[in-house]
């Protein structure tokens, strides 16, 4: 089945609901992004579909992985200058 793709910079039509998955995971379809299911007249925004959602790229800073490995990162050169220092 075909989607219509409604971005700010004009339309695109995919083939399948696989491709539509990857343009989304590649950022090319944003969350803001009209969809349509080819024969429906309703548009819907690409960050609302639940199955697009579910494989939305996370950033790396997201969260508190940062944070951690911050930490992580302190403890481990607090450990080595403790260790040199003894020689």
């Amino acid at each position: 089945m075909k989607f219509q793709i409604r971005t700010r910079d004009g339309e695109l039509t995919v083939g399948s609901y696989a491709e539509l998955r990857v343009l989304y995971q590649r950022q090319f379809v944003g969350d803001d992004d009209e969809v349509r299911r080819e024969g429906s007249d309703r548009w819907v925004k690409a960050g609302t579909m639940p199955d697009l959602q579910a494989i939305k790229p996370k950033p790396w800073l997201h969260g508190f992985e940062f944070a951690w490995l911050v930490a992580a990162i302190a403890i481990l050169s607090l450990v080595l200058v403790l260790l040199m220092g003894r020689r």
